[in-house]
């Protein structure tokens, strides 16, 4: 964990024409201005449904903008890498051409701002394992993946996959099997009787069965070692079986791999997991801080006139900092976010915390 400083010089504050005939002459028809229709109102954008919504609490890239608006408009809160709680939904059908929506709150007490952010700068993770290939490779769950389309209640998503030659793997699942907040990695169980297998060279070829068909090549970086373990071989092809960010069951030529001696540890093979902790903030001359009794708006500027940006929940812990011409400025407990320079996270003064 790394740890900062955040000082309080952070906060700053048509016309219509009528024509006559001649005597005797006949009628002329009135002339009037022709409006031109209004134009056709931009189609909203396409984004994933109302009830696809991903929380969780994790730290959010430092600098990563929340913006009140999902394309354009101004900067209301900006994160500075500590942890936030979170809800990221309507997700854009591209995510990387858009905003999505984010609240940081996840369920519990917080204070709570509501804006758009750049989909990548949330980090996203499985909640279970997402198949890639039907029945044979899975993008395991507990990894980190990138969100790279949304469809109604769906998200297709990619993984880098870890040791691979820049080689990703796509899957596509209700919006249930992802999360804002990384689980813990299931191991797969290996009966006592396997055998370990490496890949002899950086790329192999995955068949749905003993000499069927091709359905996935993996293609590894010199000197990755790819770990599988096996119970069955025939033909001169072995069933391998592995779970890392990838879960494969599929078959291999038996020339492409490399059986491990026995007694041989394939444990020593399994790369390591770590685990991203937020960093850990504080301020340079700690200001009070108050439990909320109840609900209080809260403004990126001192206006009455200024549409709320979020709320302090019922229950939430806030530092009080300054306060100016009857509005006080607060920051969250937790500092996962703070004002630009030129706003704040104001509220009423009356209706502070005590």
């Amino acid at each position: 964990m790394r740890s900062e400083v955040l000082g309080l010089g952070l906060l700053a504050l048509g016309a219509v024409l009528c024509g006559a005939g001649l005597p005797g002459a006949p009628a002329v028809p009135e002339a009037r201005a022709q409006t031109a229709p209004p134009a056709p109102a931009p189609p909203a954008p396409v984004v994933s449904g109302p009830s696809c919504k991903l929380k969780g609490t994790a730290p959010v890239f430092k600098g990563a903008k929340l913006y009140d608006a999902p394309s354009g408009g101004r900067t209301i809160a900006t994160f500075t890498g500590a942890l936030v709680p979170m809800t990221l939904s309507a997700i854009p059908a591209d995510p990387a051409a858009g905003r999505a929506r984010l609240s940081t709150s996840d369920g519990s007490p917080s204070l709570r701002i509501e804006g758009y952010v750049a989909p990548s700068d949330v980090s996203v993770f499985t909640t279970r394992d997402i198949p890639v290939i039907g029945g044979h490779v899975w993008i395991s769950s507990a990894q980190k993946v990138k969100l790279v389309a949304a469809t109604g209640d769906s998200l297709r998503a990619e993984l880098l996959i870890s040791g691979s030659d820049g080689q990703t793997a796509k899957a596509t699942a209700s919006c249930d099997a992802f999360t804002l907040q990384r689980g813990t990695p299931m191991r797969m169980e290996v009966p006592g009787s396997a055998r370990g297998y490496l890949m002899k060279t950086s790329s192999i070829e995955l068949f749905d069965r003993a000499n069927g068909d091709v359905i996935f090549t993996l293609k590894m970086l010199e000197g990755a070692a790819q770990l599988f373990w096996s119970t069955e071989a025939k033909s001169g092809f072995v069933h391998l079986m592995s779970r890392g960010d990838l879960t494969i069951d599929a078959w291999a030529r038996l020339k492409d791999l490399e059986p491990l001696k026995k007694g041989e540890m394939m444990d020593q093979y399994i790369p390591p997991t770590t685990a991203v902790a937020g960093a850990q903030l504080a301020l340079d001359k700690a200001p009070p801080i108050v439990k909320a009794q109840r609900s209080v708006p809260v403004r990126a500027r001192r206006d009455e006139k200024e549409k709320p940006v979020g709320e302090i929940e019922a229950g939430a812990e806030v530092y009080v900092l300054e306060t100016v011409a009857g509005w006080t400025n607060v920051l969250p407990k937790a500092l996962g976010m703070t004002p630009p320079d030129e706003g704040g996270f104001w509220i009423p003064a009356a209706e502070t915390p005590k």
